[in-house]
């Protein structure tokens, strides 16, 4: 099951939740940055109530630009939260997980 979110603003944003219906056996992460004028600041990790394990950390992404993770991006979403922050100035980002 694909999962398909629109994030404006700076927050910690659960993409998939530990225990939820869809599963951690995912393909690939794409996130774009939808935003005109500015660049936007994400972090993807896991959580699983206590410990944050993190697959990227503050990574820019430009102005009308994606980013794709496709590599090791499975994990046990009976276990953890798979999270994206985002920072900088009015962040707007859609992300698509399939």
């Amino acid at each position: 099951m694909a999962v398909y979110k629109n994030i404006t603003g700076a927050a910690t944003t659960v993409l998939i939740t530990k225990g939820g219906t869809v599963s951690g056996a995912i393909e690939k992460i794409l996130i774009a940055n939808v935003n005109t004028s500015n660049a936007v600041t994400i972090t993807v990790d896991l959580y699983d109530g206590t410990n944050t394990f993190t697959l990227i950390k503050e990574v820019d992404i430009p102005v009308k630009s994606s980013l794709v993770l496709e590599d090791n991006v499975r994990f046990k979403a009976s276990e953890y939260n798979l999270r994206i922050t985002t920072a900088g100035t009015s962040p707007n980002i859609s992300v698509i997980i399939i």
